[in-house]
């Protein structure tokens, strides 16, 4: 054999490993192409569902500030330009404080239409109510004492052995309002605590209960599937007791509980009022309905368009 020969049989395995490595590597820069290709894609279509979304949201916070105004309509929305893209509104309809907005979103590539209804408030002008319930509308549940509480002038709070209950009733006015802020103010009357890092915590109540129902344990005529309360063990807001224990601060606390409210106000929640859990608490009276300084409900809102 021809030393050329050998040498061309020689060169062969090294032609086909790259010839190999050649399709290798076209696959991969054209897969790589086409996943660049596929994510400026998707890309594209996610701006268009982002300005969507946002014009949605324009043309609520316009109506809003129309003072309700049902007479608003797709003229005083325009067609405004967003950063990324445009949008172009085909209707808005008003029914029962409510618009339900079409439109259409472009940029260079993609297209999305979209048609949502949304609530609109009045966020011109923020309203302030006090709620404060009625005697019956609080008790203290004991452990060791199967007794309904009759109507007493204090809410007793002790670790593992009282819990306070609290209901408030919403006002009509509140169905479906926009909660800007909601405060519940309770008032410690004493205690006989002795130890630190004294606290209160709301949880939302999870079963219906009434003052002449409501015991700490689970038994026949009583509304709880276990003892204590049925409740949320994720407490919706809390406060320090006491801040510079051992020396006792009696007089108001206040726990900001907006998104407990809010879920009343939508009715995405059930308004079974509130289990007040104390940690490091003995015997903390608070006062009741019964009692001067009542708990309340400060709230502060924006009435939904009707």
């Amino acid at each position: 054999m021809s030393r050329a020969r050998q040498q061309g049989i020689l060169l062969l395995p090294v032609a086909l490993t790259l010839a190999i490595i050649g399709a290798l590597a076209y696959t991969m820069t054209r897969d790589g192409s086409m996943n660049v290709a596929a994510v400026d894609a998707q890309y594209d279509i996610d701006v268009a569902r982002y300005l969507a979304t946002s014009g949605v949201q324009l043309a609520k916070w316009r109506a809003s500030k129309s003072d309700c105004n049902s007479n608003y309509d797709e003229d005083y929305f325009g067609t405004p330009d967003l950063p990324g893209g445009t949008v172009a509104v085909s209707d808005i309809d008003w029914n029962k404080g409510k618009i339900t907005v079409s439109l259409t979103t472009k940029n260079s590539k993609a297209v999305h239409a979209l048609t949502r209804s949304v609530q609109v408030y009045d966020v011109k002008d923020p309203k302030d109510k006090v709620i404060i319930g009625d005697g019956d509308d609080d008790t203290t549940i004991i452990r060791n004492n199967n007794t309904i509480q009759s109507s007493e002038k204090s809410l007793l709070a002790t670790d593992g052995d009282a819990h306070p209950l609290v209901y408030f009733e919403l006002p009509g006015e509140l169905d479906k309002a926009s909660i800007i802020q909601a405060d519940l103010k309770l008032t410690k009357e004493g205690s006989a605590s002795t130890q630190t890092n004294r606290s209160l915590a709301v949880h939302r109540i999870t079963t219906a209960w009434s003052h002449g129902s409501a015991t700490w344990v689970k038994a026949t005529g009583t509304p709880w599937a276990a003892p204590g309360g049925d409740y949320v063990a994720t407490p919706a807001a809390s406060v320090t007791i006491d801040p510079n224990a051992p020396s006792q601060y009696n007089g108001i606390y206040t726990l900001r509980i907006d998104s407990l409210v809010q879920g009343w106000a939508d009715g995405a929640l059930p308004n079974y009022g509130m289990l007040l859990k104390p940690t490091r608490l003995v015997n903390a009276k608070f006062v009741s309905f019964d009692g001067s300084n009542k708990p309340q409900l400060d709230v502060r809102y924006y009435l939904r368009c009707s």
